[in-house]
């Protein structure tokens, strides 16, 4: 019996070309995985860049909107200043205070202090009733010393000399200055401006004090929060607020906001489930380690099954700001939504591995094939390598056509496209019907009539302006008309391609619809500049027209016209329409208000005397079939005008004091832009004419 043990093995012999094989397979293997790894880096960190750049703009806009609110608080502390009935109280009530010993005074300062209190009491609670201001302190040098806390009448007589340094510079310098601070009762964005009067007695005008009037970042949050979609937080530190507050407001106010598991306390928010958020990040990161940098570096969490973009800023005071080495009192928080982005990522990465898959067979299944046939004749090996390069040609046309395909699934703010040098659209993505409205034959067939001059000389200029050296992306905004017949605006980013002899054959860009961003850029420095002139207390007329040339910069595809509510006469005046002919303003203006007319029978031009009457918008798409009247008829077709929109602009008391009117060339209903617009400048007229 043979001994299975005692038969010796015989060794397993590798042949060179199996060897040859096996070394080739897990060299594409290995490169492959090298593609394929390489690719998700990059998808990753663009992805994170592009998060980062945009939690940039949202903390860019929050400064803006910051920048605005202590406009708004400069120009109320400025006119509480400016009435010499206060200032001849204030100034009395120091001039006791220091006959009756200092700090908290007599009866003859307690008086006083009555007296003052009364006279702005009424137009403290206007302000804060219609603009949202939450602190009204008088403040008497040197240093800090309370002497009317209007918002806290019983709180008087207290030294804030370690505390408010806003107030003390105000002393010492007797000129504004504003900023972040937290008093003995709460925090806020304060300004403060000094106060001067006219001393009988010195027959000359002195300095009294500093007036300050704030509010809290609630305000500045709401306003944030109409306009972008991202949600925002003040974080403060417990211990800065254990060092300033009173104990008792501690109690009132902050213990109730203390975020568990981190050191601060939530001061304001735009969403009032951002406790509960903010909870969630501190069980997953050191959250108080991101109070403590605030670096602004995008974190992404995920909560409630959603995917949010967070970033800590610093949040600094205003002695912060004047003294760099001092550390942040806390953070701005910002979060946003990130869904979209997760997924797309997601299906790039996912593609990216199927390709990184299906690419290692295909290859190893043509290794196999020329493995087989490597020892036929030269004749079978030229018609396998002929072969081989014909499917590798269709493989490229396979991948640019899924490359296609993959850019035409892109969200409805972008699309791609292929221009030459001559400026010869050659594709165009199928998502420009999301962006523009037309069908990619449209478009690529008019070419020229659907973007604006401008536009084709800039795409011109670039082409000419391209060196066989440069293979940069390139990116610049153009203009193109939707089918409406409207201006939209585009971001694009354009990559140059080269032929074999390195001469510039063509474009491939990326456009990015960015025109509701621009124009909510463009209306926030409206505002301001509107503010900046109703500080320079310019009339209502030039305010008015300011504000309509404004909306019409924005929207250049209209004209726009503001009418007041002439009760004297009860009729509707034109304001404001620097743009409108003079035909179509006469027959505007003076507009009858009859209140038994049935609006039934309203027919020509009257959108803005609806609007009145309904206390709601009122939104013409089609004037020539609104209007029943022959000369209006021909007066419209004189002026171009095809549609319009009117606003009216309500007063507290929901009484109408005005309506603001868009007048288009091309019938159809206003965007959603063009609403928000609309909306807001129905607001700021209301401010004015309040």
């Amino acid at each position: 019996m043979i001994n299975p043990l005692s038969t010796p093995i015989k060794k397993l012999k590798i042949s060179k070309s199996t060897k040859l094989f096996i070394f080739l397979s897990l060299s594409i293997a290995l490169i492959d995985v090298l593609f394929v790894t390489t690719n998700y880096y990059y998808t990753r960190d663009t992805l994170e860049q592009t998060l980062q750049d945009e939690s940039q703009k949202d903390f860019a806009i929050y400064q803006t909107v910051l920048d605005s609110i202590n406009n708004d608080l400069f120009m109320h502390a400025t006119l509480f200043a400016a009435d010499t009935r206060i200032q001849e109280l204030f100034l009395e009530g120091k001039k006791a205070l220091e006959l009756e010993g200092g700090n908290s005074g007599g009866k003859k300062t307690a008086f006083i202090r009555t007296k003052l209190y009364n006279l702005v009491a009424e137009s403290w609670k206007v302000a804060t009733k219609k603009f949202d201001v939450r602190h009204l302190h008088f403040h008497l040098g040197p240093g800090s010393l309370s002497f009317l806390r209007v918002h806290q009448p019983d709180k008087f007589g207290d030294r804030l000399d370690d505390l408010r340094f806003l107030i003390v510079d105000t002393n010492v310098q007797q000129s504004p200055n504003s900023g972040f601070e937290t008093g003995r009762v709460s925090s806020g964005l304060r300004s403060a401006v000094p106060v001067f009067a006219w001393d009988k007695d010195l027959n000359k005008k002195v300095y009294v004090g500093v007036l300050e009037v704030g509010t809290s970042y609630k305000k500045l949050l709401e306003i944030i929060k109409r306009n972008i979609n991202i949600k925002t937080s003040v974080l403060l530190n417990k211990q800065h607020i254990k060092n300033t507050v009173w104990e008792e407001f501690i109690t009132g106010k902050y213990n109730n906001n203390t975020v568990k598991g981190c050191d601060c306390v939530l001061e304001a928010s735009s969403d009032p489930n951002q406790k509960a958020f903010l909870e969630h990040i501190a069980q997953n990161i050191d959250i108080n380690y991101q109070l403590l940098q605030a670096d602004g570096q995008v974190k992404i969490i995920l909560y409630n099954k959603h995917f949010f973009a967070i970033t800590f800023h610093p949040f600094r005071d205003y002695l912060g700001i004047k003294t760099p080495s001092r550390k942040n009192i806390g953070s701005i928080f910002i979060s946003r939504n990130i869904n979209e982005f997760m997924l797309l990522y997601k299906k790039k990465q996912l593609f990216n591995i199927l390709y990184g898959i299906i690419a290692y067979f295909v290859i190893e299944f043509l290794l196999v094939l020329t493995f087989l046939n490597v020892t036929k004749h030269l004749t079978s090996q030229v018609k396998i390598q002929t072969k081989e390069l014909s499917e590798q040609k269709n493989r490229i046309e396979l991948d640019k056509l899924k490359y296609k395909n993959l850019a035409d699934a892109i969200n409805n703010n972008y699309f791609f496209y292929t221009r030459d040098t001559q400026n010869n659209f050659t594709f165009i993505s199928s998502s420009i019907k999301q962006v523009l409205g037309f069908s990619q034959e449209d478009f690529l067939n008019n070419t020229t009539q659907l973007l604006p001059d401008n536009t084709l000389s800039t795409l011109s200029l670039k082409a000419a302006h391209q060196t066989n050296t440069e293979n940069t992306k390139n990116s610049f905004k153009i203009e193109a008309y939707n089918t409406a017949g409207r201006r939209q605006y585009l971001l694009v980013t354009e990559t140059p391609k080269y032929d074999n002899n390195n001469q510039l054959i063509e474009f491939e860009g990326l456009a990015q619809d960015i025109s509701i961003t621009r124009d909510e850029t463009l209306l926030l420095r409206l505002r301001c500049h509107i503010l900046q002139f109703i500080l320079d207390k310019h009339s209502v007329s030039e305010i008015l027209n300011e504000l309509v040339s404004g909306i019409e910069e924005i929207i250049k595809d209209i004209h726009c016209a503001i009418m007041l509510v002439d009760k004297q006469t009860n009729t509707l005046s034109i304001a404001a329409a620097p743009s409108l002919s003079s035909e179509f303003s006469n027959t505007l203006n003076k507009i009858p208000l009859d209140p038994d007319k049935d609006l039934k029978n309203i027919s020509e031009n009257t959108a803005c005397l609806i609007a009145v009457k309904t206390l709601k918008r009122k939104i013409i798409p089609d004037l020539q079939q609104f209007s029943a009247g022959k000369s209006s008829s021909e007066l419209l077709e004189q002026t171009a005008y095809k549609a319009s929109c009117s606003e009216p602009v309500l007063s507290s008391k929901a009484k109408v004091l005005a309506t603001i009117d868009f007048y288009y060339r091309q019938t159809g209903k206003p965007s959603e832009s063009d609403l928000i617009i609309i909306s807001t400048a129905s607001d700021i007229v209301a401010m004015i004419l309040e």
